[in-house]
């Protein structure tokens, strides 16, 4: 399967989620499996966390070390969730094991991502301790290869006083640390803000829960492939009980977020688009006029085609706390629907061709 180019570059882009976040690692296992050339991550909250093991890893080691990830992040400390023998079976009893995890995961926090704050200090609000996520990143992600520039990474955070969203980019000459991915990390309230270069920072995902348009603004002379991996489903079922409404407006809150994002960048595209058919057909004194010439140079954006996996909760999930659900079957379950899914994509890019891409910004939804 020829599933791109050498001259495309190919960009990944990951939502947050918290515990959701597992389907980004079966995603990520299925494109390195693959062979795709990364060039690109971009990534909020989860997925930025996702992003620092990717690029901070040696290539031959970064699904090994994605399964450390979320290895540690499975464990039970506690005898909350593993009450069943083995994976429950499917219906009442999954639901109350995915119940069971998360009530877990909300009492006594989860190995290497965070732990209950019994006293929370006045001015740093936040009902859990991110340490153990910092601590754990500290091991797997080594963050000098990370600012290599092997791998370009942007990741994106809010600014809790300005509500200002602030993106940080190894490609613009930012080094991004630990206290970046853990701000970026920080969904308020359950976790303190971070202070970096002093602004106080939180959880990307309360500005833009999925920093695509920053990959798409970047001018280039060049093809792109972008897979968009979204963890909250925008389309879904009918809501029978007032948890699964609470879910599924939790879903809207969120999917709709990047499908608006998604649609003003297919608007703009188009628009570029025109604009390089109209400077072709100009003579050559009206394309070079002072007046005229910026305006053309708007258009002189290759063609991209994002190629979108959405996650959507089995029906079986854990509702409104799904994204606290850390339980060893759900984080499996998570992974292998992450890989079945970019496998689907990589299907979909591949029947693509080598040819040359239409025009402006081409969708695909997997």
């Amino acid at each position: 399967m020829n599933a791109a180019r050498p001259d495309r570059p190919v960009a990944l882009a990951l939502s947050g989620g918290v515990a959701l976040g597992a389907f980004h690692g079966g995603a990520y296992a299925a494109l390195h499996e693959a062979g795709l050339p990364l060039r690109w991550l971009a990534g909020c909250s989860i997925g930025a966390a996702v992003a620092a093991v990717i690029a901070g890893s040696p290539p031959e080691r970064r699904i090994e070390q994605l399964q450390r990830f979320w290895q540690l992040a499975a464990l039970n400390p506690f005898p909350l969730a593993p009450y069943w023998n083995g994976r429950p079976p499917a219906g009442l009893p999954r639901q109350a094991y995915n119940m069971a995890s998360a009530l877990q995961a909300h009492l006594f926090g989860r190995p290497g991502m965070f732990h209950p704050r019994f006293m929370p200090s006045v001015g740093d609000p936040g009902l859990y301790d991110l340490t153990p996520l910092k601590e754990w990143l500290l091991q797997l992600v080594d963050f000098d290869r990370l600012n290599s520039g092997e791998i370009r990474v942007s990741i994106g955070a809010t600014d809790l006083l300005s509500g200002e969203r602030v993106l940080f980019d190894t490609g613009t000459g930012n080094r991004i640390g630990i206290e970046h991915v853990l701000a970026s990390s920080s969904l308020s309230p359950f976790f303190p803000p971070v202070e970096v270069e002093g602004r106080l920072l939180v959880d990307g995902g309360l500005s833009v829960n999925l920093p695509l348009d920053f990959v798409l603004h970047e001018p280039r002379d060049t093809e792109l492939a972008c897979f968009v991996v979204e963890l909250f489903a925008r389309r879904g079922s009918r809501p029978s009980t007032i948890g699964a409404a609470l879910s599924r407006s939790i879903d809207l809150v969120f999917g709709n977020q990047t499908r608006t994002l998604l649609e003003g960048q297919q608007r703009e595209y188009a628009l570029r688009a025109k604009l390089r058919e109209l400077g072709d057909r100009l003579p050559p004194e009206v394309r070079d006029d002072p007046e005229v010439a910026p305006l053309l140079a708007e258009g002189q954006f290759a063609p991209a085609v994002l190629l979108c996996l959405g996650q959507r909760a089995d029906l079986d999930e854990a509702g409104p706390v799904k994204i606290f659900d850390y339980s060893e079957a759900t984080l499996a379950d998570r992974w292998q629907r992450g890989a079945e899914h970019m496998r689907r994509a990589l299907d979909q890019l591949a029947a693509l061709g080598d040819g040359p891409l239409p025009p402006g910004l081409t969708v695909h939804d997997v």
